[in-house]
């Protein structure tokens, strides 16, 4: 990737659309911050931990096939970030005509991820299988194809990897702003690698909007060592 690979508006609606969406995210009301906190309790509620700038920019820059907007506990959420945030920026980006998608999940879908929204790159060569997956009309959908279909590196396990945008951790001074976070499975060195080499993916494109990432591997405590 040159720099002129990511084109002045791209720039642009990264930093519009992570304006909107943290200004949507304050907006709402208590009990709405509630369910979005952790362990349901207003005083833990942190929008930086639930960000979604990242992922949309990845998706706008080619890094990943889609992203999927949901949430277990409040499923309104997705909508309303569509509305306030990301609906008003593809409409005035006209992103249609640059090969861009969104659309809302339905039935069986919507089984697992209830009110979400895909954004899709229909340029990724894994948009066939985002469509395979998200628009399905099956009810067995298999949990390697869904991160396949999100970008992962790797197939889903019981550890959590987490790439935290640095700069805006010290802009909000917060702990750490996630801006990806999947699962993967048992340490090893190749998977060790798949995964340092997606992240160099994902920090080369940062630092050419003047911005560090870096990860978080204390999830998975082989890895962390």
């Amino acid at each position: 990737m040159t720099n002129s690979d990511i084109v002045d508006f791209k720039i642009t609606f990264f930093h519009k659309f992570k304006s909107l969406e943290w200004d949507y995210l304050e907006s709402l009301s208590d009990a709405k911050k509630k369910l979005l906190s952790r362990d349901d309790q207003l005083e833990n509620y942190n929008p930086c931990h639930i960000l979604e700038y990242g992922e949309i920019f990845a998706t706008l820059c080619g890094l990943k096939p889609c992203t999927l907007l949901a949430h277990y506990v409040m499923p309104e959420y997705a909508t309303g970030l569509v509305e306030k945030a990301l609906k008003p920026l593809f409409d005035e980006f006209q992103l249609e005509k640059e090969g861009f998608e969104l659309w809302q999940l339905k039935l069986p879908v919507t089984q697992l991820y209830k009110g979400g929204w895909i954004f899709a790159n229909k340029k990724h060569e894994q948009y066939s299988l985002v469509k395979q997956v998200f628009a399905t009309t099956s009810l067995s959908i298999n949990k390697v194809d869904i991160g396949r279909a999100l970008g992962y590196p790797l197939p889903y396990g019981k550890y959590t990897i987490e790439y935290l945008d640095d700069t805006e951790s010290k802009e909000r001074n917060t702990c750490c702003v996630p801006i990806l976070e999947y699962n993967v499975g048992a340490a090893s060195e190749e998977n060790f690698t798949i995964i340092l080499f997606h992240l160099d993916e994902y920090a080369k494109l940062w630092k050419k909007i003047g911005r560090n990432l870096t990860i978080d591997l204390s999830a998975h405590p082989l890895m962390a060592k």
